[in-house]
């Protein structure tokens, strides 16, 4: 069993996120000064980046970190150098137990990169908005692996997602820590492809409570999965995603525009496998999770701001007609204005695919038909509003590489004049001076240690479910 206590003790200090040429520095010193690890080259981003697997001891229980499945989710990195470092110093809490680790610092190193202007600097939710970058589902790592499920056909994954698929086919992990980091901000919860014993939730409380994070107890899709303890949830598949959008809509297909996730691809392979995902957040807010009633009707609060979305996307629209010629089309930010915009117009009055909330059910769910608590106001402006305008502004970042003609520094100063509004208002409604940001060493131990306790879980039961 592991010491997880001893572990954490021992995680290095952080300043800020782990920047991608950082990682694969400490990488390479592992090649000259670490016998212990087998350091392997899975191959090489779009980019041309080498994207690293590192291997360390042998044991019965096979244990696969896979950092940054989602370019903007950092915290990983943090959770990556700290196991790496941990092994490099042969640290006895985590040598001694019966694993065989397998780590991979940075899968996306290419999107981690475009994410550094907010990643290496101080947080900031202005900051992040303005250097945010995630790709369209189906452009990621994490959910391009192939799917045929019903009318939904994907069989065109990443070049980062296949060298991921060929080293879970290769290493057959039987547990598999997949680094993502939560989009809201407040509490922390957890994701799992099946229960394990109680004791280790309550391990993992406990833990939340020592770096001072609260447990997240809801979620927006929480009716679709099923609740294993208070805040930890089955991981929501592909699959079980169509199921559910197939109750509201006739085409699911259409709206999901995506592959399955690496851990689908897992479970066919290897069923008896443990996924987790710890979804922490970069910061806290009074406001989130909160089930203090108000007057405000969520449906109304909702249409809103489908319609405050809507309506600036209709602006990238109408500016993109202005100065598509002088646009730089060899940028990312390209393809994902071109992929989740521009080809998805027709698609606008339902939401666009990257956006959480769909206009057809936010018209005839009848959950909505109430007033909403505190915690449902706050996530609405967060996750519905403030997500969807760092996604848009990824039109702004491809303005500004591209050619600056008039009509691009024309269309540079509306939609930034847009985006100020739009962060001024949504100030005024949740308070940004309200956020306490989380600070990196905390994050770095409270992810890890996550890890470490459902690692522990295995051990005690003698590995994997045979």
């Amino acid at each position: 069993m592991i010491d997880v206590a001893a572990a954490l003790e021992a995680v290095p200090h952080f300043d800020t996120f782990c920047s991608v040429e950082k990682l694969q520095s400490f990488v390479e010193s592992l090649r000259t000064d670490s016998g212990d690890c087998e350091v392997e080259m899975l191959g090489r981003s779009g980019n041309g980046l080498p994207i690293h697997h590192i291997r360390y001891g042998r044991g019965s229980l096979k244990a696969l970190f896979v950092a940054f499945p989602h370019p903007n989710e950092a915290i990983g990195g943090l959770t990556a150098l700290s196991l790496l470092s941990l092994l490099r110093q042969r640290n006895r809490a985590l040598v001694d137990a019966d694993i065989e680790w397998h780590i991979v610092p940075c899968i996306d190193p290419d999107g981690a990169k475009l994410n550094e202007g907010w990643s290496q600097s101080a947080f900031s939710l202005d900051n992040y908005l303005r250097h945010f970058h995630r790709q369209e589902n189906r452009d990621q790592v994490e959910y391009s692996f192939p799917i045929s499920h019903k009318r939904l056909v994907f069989d065109r994954p990443t070049r980062e997602a296949n060298l991921l698929k060929g080293l879970i086919a290769k290493v057959m992990p039987d547990f598999y820590y997949s680094l993502h980091n939560s989009a809201g901000a407040g509490g922390a919860y957890y994701l799992l492809t099946r229960t394990i014993p109680e004791t280790y939730y309550l391990q993992l409380y406990q833990l939340l409570d020592q770096y001072r994070v609260p447990l997240q107890l809801n979620l927006p899709y929480q009716d679709w999965v099923a609740q294993f303890g208070k805040g930890v949830f089955e991981i929501l598949s592909t699959r079980k995603w169509y199921d559910c959008q197939e109750r509201s809509t006739a085409f699911p297909e259409e709206i999901l525009q995506t592959g399955a996730t690496s851990w689908e691809y897992l479970a066919q392979i290897k069923e008896s496998a443990l996924t987790l995902l710890a979804e922490l957040p970069y910061v806290q807010h009074p406001s989130d999770g909160s089930t203090e009633p108000t007057v405000q009707n969520l449906r109304e609060l909702k249409l809103r701001v489908d319609a405050d979305n809507k309506f600036i996307t209709t602006v990238v629209l109408e500016e993109w007609d202005k100065v598509k010629e002088a646009l730089d089309a060899a940028s990312p930010f390209y393809r994902k204005v071109v992929n989740g915009v521009i080809s998805q117009k027709e698609k606008l009055y339902e939401g666009l695919p990257s956006w959480p909330s769909k206009t057809r059910d936010l018209l005839f769910n009848p959950a909505y038909s109430r007033a909403g608590t505190e915690g449902e106001r706050f996530n609405v402006y967060f996750l519905e509003r403030f997500f969807v305008l760092c996604h848009t502004h990824e039109f702004v970042r491809l303005l500004k590489v591209s050619t600056q003609t008039a009509a691009v520094r024309r269309a540079i100063g509306r939609l930034e004049a847009l985006f100020d509004e739009a962060l001024r208002r949504l100030d005024q409604e949740i308070g940004f001076d309200r956020f306490e940001v989380i600070d990196c060493d905390r994050l770095a131990r409270l992810q890890l240690g996550s890890g470490l306790i459902v690692l522990n879980s295995m051990l005690e039961s003698g590995g994997a479910l045979r």
